[in-house]
């Protein structure tokens, strides 16, 4: 008996939907297109609320406003470039220079109090044996500085694609109230099917997202600050770069923390001795005390309410399928997962500005349907 194609479409339309909807995701994620769709929605979504807010309270149009705060927006940005990129090779040249004498001296002490205490000469000797550029790197002294050359020469790739998101972005914000009335418009078209299944779940998840990542930025750079002080008082240098990988590695949830203290702890040690990387370790754990009982509770646990036990687990599986998108996105994708599609909640985030979802969109206004 022949297949009926459409018959089978039709049997299955959610899952053909759905399959259709993630190898799309697929599709950008292969040909390395998904970290600018993803800063063009987070750019659109933390200015679209400031945007609309001073349109309401100022009755200037809309545009207008759009286009001050992303020139206010790309003035900071260019002037945060220009003054700090040359300060942060420098002290990353510097870093990479200084980091086999840091190994070195730390293995140093480590021999001194595997004299010490004879019983622990064991497991200092293993510990030893990770204290090499070879096996924290991954490669050779020799071939460190080809490789950091290398690495340089990645930001520029990325930094042509944050601007490219951020016009995408752009574009999108002056001309959001239409975009936003024709895609609703799509639920009395011929993809009204791909609209019913998947808009609802897709704004969810959207928001889901976004509020996450916003959360978290405003969580990495209070970190930044807080740890940039501690190393300024503490006297460990070169500030500038540490808190560049504080901020960036604050951005993953938990596991983060782990990453971005080594090379503080590295530089202390390296700078005066393993009394300096003790005193490096306590204001780390003062910055993320801060962070576990008043950050959190405010902003990441009024939306999550998970512990980090399940969290590192979530970042290493995530890590392990995807690699650094899965650390970025696991927790996020993980709570939609299970509050939306198995428990069936919908997101309340009161104490963050986001109402409830509502099922039915909102009509579109007179102005937004013009062509």
């Amino acid at each position: 008996m022949a297949c009926d194609i459409t018959q089978v479409f039709r049997t299955n339309k959610t899952l053909a939907i759905w399959a259709a909807f993630f190898g799309l995701v697929w599709l950008i994620n292969y040909y390395g297109l998904f970290g600018l769709v993803f800063i063009t929605y987070i750019l659109c979504f933390l200015f679209n609320g400031p945007i609309e807010a001073l349109a309401a309270r100022t009755r200037l149009p809309r545009t207008l406003w759009a286009a001050v705060v992303y020139i206010v927006f790309m003035a900071v940005v260019l002037s945060l470039l220009s003054s700090v990129l040359p300060k942060l090779g420098s002290e990353s040249t510097s870093f990479l220079k200084k980091l086999p004498d840091t190994l070195e001296t730390l293995r140093r002490h480590l021999d001194q109090w595997a004299w010490l205490a004879p019983d622990m000469a064991a497991p200092i000797s293993k510990v030893k044996d990770y204290l090499t550029l070879e096996a924290l790197v991954g490669v050779k002294t020799e071939t460190l500085f080809s490789l950091a050359v290398n690495s340089f020469n990645q930001i520029s790739t990325y930094v042509s694609t944050f601007l490219l998101g951020t016009l995408f972005s752009f574009l999108i914000m002056l001309d959001f109230p239409k975009l936003r009335a024709k895609t609703i418009a799509l639920r009395e078209s011929r993809l009204r099917d791909i609209y019913d299944v998947t808009a609802r779940s897709v704004v969810r998840f959207a928001i889901v997202v976004g509020m996450g990542f916003r959360a978290q930025m405003m969580i990495a750079g209070v970190n930044t600050v807080f740890t940039a002080i501690g190393m300024y008082i503490l006297g460990i240098e070169p500030v500038m770069l540490l808190s560049t990988v504080v901020f960036f590695c604050g951005l993953i949830p938990v596991l983060g923390t782990f990453i971005s203290s080594a090379p503080i702890v590295l530089v202390a040690v390296n700078t005066v001795g393993p009394s300096h990387a003790l005193w490096a370790i306590v204001m780390i754990i003062i910055v993320h005390t801060i962070e576990t009982y008043v950050l959190n509770p405010r902003i990441v646990a009024a939306m999550f309410k998970i512990s980090p036990l399940i969290t590192l687990m979530i970042l290493y599986v995530g890590h392990k399928l995807f690699g650094l998108w899965g650390m970025v996105l696991g927790v996020p994708i993980s709570v939609f997962l299970y509050r939306h599609v198995i428990m069936g909640t919908d997101f309340q985030l009161p104490s963050l500005g986001i109402r409830k979802t509502d099922d039915t969109p909102p009509p579109a206004t007179p102005d937004a349907t013009k062509d």
